[in-house]
Parts: structure tokens; C-alpha cells; sequence
């Protein structure tokens, strides 16, 4: 493994990574199995669910009135795929050959309550179907609706017993599935991923998205999916089979029985979540993990090997890192099993104090980690310095960088070139922030999404990305929720967090052979880093308003600022 081996595999393309341009259509991901031939919808589907239709089938009918037609027409833009066909429907039967549609989707609103009634669309659902095909609808059973989910089931009995979902939020793109009769598994997802607070400043500002995230909102307007298909495909008997042949090929085995889904987020890099529970339990035994799109497979399989390498080392156990399971691809999408770990989220479990013991369990387990893993290149290795130089070639073409502070990078970099050898590489999670942290119920740190992770890493990363990531939270505790104003207060300044910053690094130096006068350069080019991640997340002509590039400006500007020179100190406190 070379030396940040992980973070010179990316290509840091802006925009490539946007907040909300994320794909639709989650609901494909419970079929039997994504390699879909023809999709018939009935109904025009948004264009985010075409999106990922298109990706998944070869071809797509969409078959719906004129005026539909004309406004997806719209959205997609003249152009469109050449796999889409927009067909209007005037009455008569769609031209398609009699068992032609391996999936078919009924995707205008309302019609899955009223199929019983529709007799065209019925009659076209039960002669389009292959005798393997899969057919798909929501619906809404609520208060004042309780006949609408008999009337599904009526319709889809012309095919054979449909599998009835519970689906979530209450509105927009379904987000959260499992079996409508499985309430332990539904309110493990409540927990995991609805709210029961309602915070008023987000009402406000999104009043959809928050009402529909809330538990109470969805037991009373929630809605439901329905997955049938002909007699000779049992869909009732647990998760998708796609991921049981996956986990079979491994040699492991998922039984059927309870499952639960979730596709959180707004990013695209975001994985697909299957929850797989064992006889009554009340959490999950294991998660499979999947990527949405092929590009994203070396994200989820870096976990797979991250885990793999912890699991060989003995690092961590299986109450504070996930265990891999199994690992394989299905559609051309990377899958991985793991076992589940069971905690809180730190960010609900925390206290926004730089006392918190939480944050100090955090900071330990890292410096452990960092400690037992820490080692030097082998004679002859490419040094790290030279890959720092090439991250920093990277980062002054994508950003507009003041020459002085490109000067003082270079200097950096120079600094740990000339004190290699005073350089211990380290077990790097590489995205260690509170989001992806629980808390067990004895109070230890679990560490999840490990797919940023890098066996050859630089030391002291992941604990100043923590802190500095812990600082918003006491920041935000006290009313201020700037980013760059709370790095200034409580990583610059002289603060409480900066005191537990330069106690943290005193320990790992003593504990390794990492020389104190390389602690500055690694505490600069951490947030170069961190500013190169952050790439595809912005718009390329919004790069100057990046976080980590600015937490990196005002880290430079004010280089004399009390708290670094307490952490810079550590040097002239050793000789």
C-alpha cells in the first residue's frame, strides 16, 4: 500500500458530488433483481427516477396522456436518452408484444388505488408482464383512505399475493422501506432515520421536507409500496434476491425473514442500507451495504479492505468496529456486508463542551489507533513528501491561491521532506467527524463509513478533523454557527478545545516517533486536504467558498494566533 494511497486514487472533479443531486427511484433496489430489460411505466415518473431507470434497463415505455408526456418532455429536455420512448395514451392498449416488460411501474398518482377500477391499465398490467416480472406502485392507506390498500391488493391479485411495504417519509422520494407487517423492523427505521423533534427554524425553510420526515406525520399520511409479480416468484420471502446470491457466493448466508431498507442522504456517494434482523430482535445482526452507481464501487470496496485489514490486525472488536462479511457486485454495483454495531449517535448522545466525555473516548480511541498502527516507510518506498507535493500541484489548480500562501505550502511540504525519517505513517480513518460516530451503551466510540480510510496515512489527521469538527458543535451550542468563526475561536484561539488539541497531540508524540517540529506542517496540509475532499461537493464556480479552504486561509493568516503557538510549541518544549 502506498503512502496516502487512498486520497491520490480520487480525481476531486467539482461539482461531481453536489447536495441534492441524488437520483430517484430508491424503490428499484427491493426488486428481485436490477438487471432489468424493459421498464413499462404507466404514468409519466419524475425525471430523478428516470435517471436511475435509465441506468439500471435497457429501454423504458412510458406510456401516459399528452399533457403528462409534454411536461416530462419538459424536465428531461428535448434530447433525453435514446432509451426512453414516450407513448400517449389514447384509449387503446399499448403497442408492446404480450409478455414484453420485465418491470412495470404504475407511476401516476392515485392510479395503484384505483386499478381495480381502471381496466385498461389493468388489463395491460396482467398481459404486458414477463412470466419473471416485477410490477410496482404506492399508494396511501390513510385515515379517511382504508379501502385503498384492499383495492391494491384486489388489482394485483390478478397476478399473484403482492408484497405490501411500509414506506417513508410521507412525502417525495421514498427514503425508508420494510415489510408492512414487520413493526419492529419499521419502528427500528423510525428511530434511525424520522424525527420526532420539530425544529422551526428548518419548518420554515422546507416545511415539506421536515413535516415529512416527522414519525407522527407518517403514521398518519404515510404511504405504502407494492412489489407483485406472477405465482412462480415468491417476493414475500425476505431481502431482494439479487443480495442473497451475492452473500450465497461469499458463502454466506442471509435467511429469509425480516430486512429493512434505507437510502439516506443527499449526496450520491451516499450508500443504499439494507438492514437484515435475526428472529425478534429489535436491531439489525448485519448491514449490506451498496453503491447506487458504478463509479462510486472504489469508495465502498476501500471499506470492504479497510475492514478487512482492522479484522487481521485485531484492532477494535465487534461492539466498536463493523466486521466485513461478505463483498461482491450485482448490476456492476459494489455490495459489502457487515456486521451491525448497535449505539446512539454521537451527535444526540454528545455534551457541546470540550469536557465531554464522549469527544475525550473519541480522541482516545484514535490516539490508540494511531498508536498501534504507526510505522515507518520501508528503505526504498516513495516518500510521503513527494505525494504531499503532488496533492499540493492539485490544489493550486483548483483553487485560486494567494502566492504567499502557496509559498508557506510548499514550505510545508519541504519541512516533512527534510524529516522523513521523523515521520510515522498511521491507520487513517480519514473521515472521522460526528456523523459518523454512535455511542455504546457503556459510553465507548463507534467508528462507521470507513470507505475515506487510508493504511498508509499521515498522524494527527483524523484527530484534528475531529475536534475542529466538534468545536462547530460547542460553537453552535452558543449560538454561533459560522464555520470559520468557530475554527478561529476554538482551534486559533486560546480556548478549552485548543487546550485538548495541543493534550492530544503531546500524547501521540510521546507514544510515537513523530517529531514535534513536523506537527505544524501536518496541522496545515491536514485542511489542504481536507479542502481537496471537499471538491466535488462544490459548484466549480463556487470553489472559493469551500469550508476547509477558508479554515485553511485563516489557519495561515493567523499563524501567530495564542493557540497555535501552544501547539507549535511542542517542538521548542522537546529539545
Amino acid at each position: 500500500m502506498k503512502a496516502l494511497g487512498t486520497t491520490l486514487g480520487e480525481e476531486f472533479v467539482p461539482g461531481s458530488n453536489l447536495k441534492g443531486a441524488v437520483e430517484g427511484a430508491n424503490w428499484c433496489f427491493l426488486l428481485p433483481s436490477l438487471e432489468i430489460g424493459r421498464v413499462v411505466s404507466v404514468g409519466a415518473p419524475s425525471p430523478s427516477a428516470l435517471a436511475t431507470l435509465s441506468r439500471l434497463s435497457n429501454e423504458i415505455i412510458v406510456w401516459a396522456p399528452s399533457r403528462d408526456l409534454r411536461r416530462l418532455r419538459d424536465m428531461i429536455g428535448r434530447g433525453g436518452s435514446n432509451k426512453i420512448s414516450l407513448l400517449a395514451r389514447d384509449g387503446g392498449p399499448i403497442p408492446l408484444p404480450d409478455r414484453s416488460a420485465d418491470v412495470m411501474l404504475l407511476a401516476r398518482r392515485g392510479l395503484a388505488s384505483s386499478l381495480s377500477h381502471d381496466r385498461t391499465a389493468r388489463d395491460e398490467l396482467e398481459r404486458l408482464l414477463k412470466p419473471g416480472g416485477v410490477a410496482y406502485a404506492e399508494f396511501r392507506p390513510s385515515l379517511y383512505r382504508l379501502a385503498a390498500t384492499r383495492a391494491v391488493e384486489r388489482a394485483f391479485e390478478l397476478l399473484g399475493p403482492p408484497q405490501v411495504m411500509w414506506l417513508a417519509p410521507a412525502f417525495g422520494e421514498m427514503r425508508a422501506a420494510a415489510s408492512r407487517a414487520d413493526a419492529s423492523s419499521i419502528a427500528y427505521l423510525e428511530r434511525r432515520f424520522l424525527t420526532q423533534r420539530l425544529l422551526r427554524l428548518h419548518l420554515v425553510r422546507r416545511p415539506g421536507r421536515v413535516l415529512g420526515r416527522q414519525v407522527l406525520t407518517n403514521r398518519v399520511f404515510g404511504r405504502c409500496g407494492a412489489l407483485a409479480s406472477r405465482p412462480e416468484v415468491d417476493l414475500a420471502a425476505g431481502p431482494p434476491d439479487y443480495l442473497r446470491s451475492v452473500a450465497a457466493q461469499a458463502g454466506v448466508r442471509i435467511d429469509p425473514g425480516r430486512w429493512g431498507f434505507a437510502a439516506p442522504g443527499d449526496y450520491r456517494t451516499q450508500k443504499l442500507l439494507f438492514f437484515i434482523f435475526a428472529g425478534a430482535k429489535e436491531t439489525p445482526d448485519s448491514v449490506v451495504k451498496m453503491t447506487r452507481d458504478p463509479q462510486l464501487n472504489p469508495r465502498l470496496e476501500r471499506e470492504w479492505h479497510a475492514l478487512t485489514l482492522l479484522q487481521e490486525r485485531g484492532i477494535g472488536d465487534e461492539g466498536t468496529v463493523p466486521r466485513p462479511l461478505f463483498a461482491g457486485r450485482h448490476a456492476d454495483l459494489a455490495i459489502v456486508g457487515q456486521t451491525a454495531v448497535e449505539g446512539v449517535p454521537f451527535r444526540r448522545q454528545m455534551r457541546a463542551t470540550a469536557d465531554c466525555p464522549y469527544a475525550s473516548a473519541v480522541v482516545d480511541w484514535l490516539l490508540e489507533l494511531g498508536t498501534i498502527t504507526a510505522h515507518t516507510q520501508p528503505t526504498g518506498s516513495p516518500g510521503i513528501a513527494a505525494r504531499l507535493e503532488a496533492l499540493l500541484a492539485r490544489f493550486t489548480e483548483l483553487y485560486r491561491v494567494d502566492p504567499v500562501h502557496g509559498e508557506f505550502l510548499a514550505d510545508q511540504v519541504a519541512a516533512i521532506a527534510r524529516s522523513e525519517a521523523g515521520l510515522p505513517l498511521v491507520f487513517q480513518h480519514g473521515d472521522p467527524g460526528p456523523w459518523n460516530l454512535l455511542v455504546t451503551r457503556d459510553g465507548r466510540p463507534v467508528f462507521l463509513d470507513w470507505e475515506a480510510a487510508d493504511p498508509e496515512g499521515p498522524p494527527l489527521w483524523d484527530i484534528f478533523h475531529f475536534l475542529r469538527s466538534f468545536g462547530l458543535a460547542i460553537s453552535r451550542r452558543a449560538g454561533r454557527s459560522d464555520p470559520i468563526r468557530s475554527f478561529t475561536e476554538q482551534v486559533l484561539a486560546d480556548s478549552d478545545l485548543n487546550r485538548l488539541i495541543v493534550q492530544a497531540t503531546t500524547r501521540f508524540c510521546a507514544a510515537t516517533p513523530l517529531r514535534p517540529e513536523l506537527v505544524e506542517p501536518l496541522f496545515y496540509l491536514c485542511w489542504m486536504h481536507r479542502a481537496l475532499k471537499e471538491v466535488p461537493r462544490l459548484h466549480p464556480a463556487r470553489l472559493d467558498t469551500g469550508r476547509y479552504v477558508n479554515v485553511l486561509r485563516r489557519a495561515i493568516d493567523q499563524r501567530d494566533a495564542p493557540g497555535l503557538r501552544r501547539l507549535f510549541s511542542l517542538s521548542a518544549a522537546a529539545d
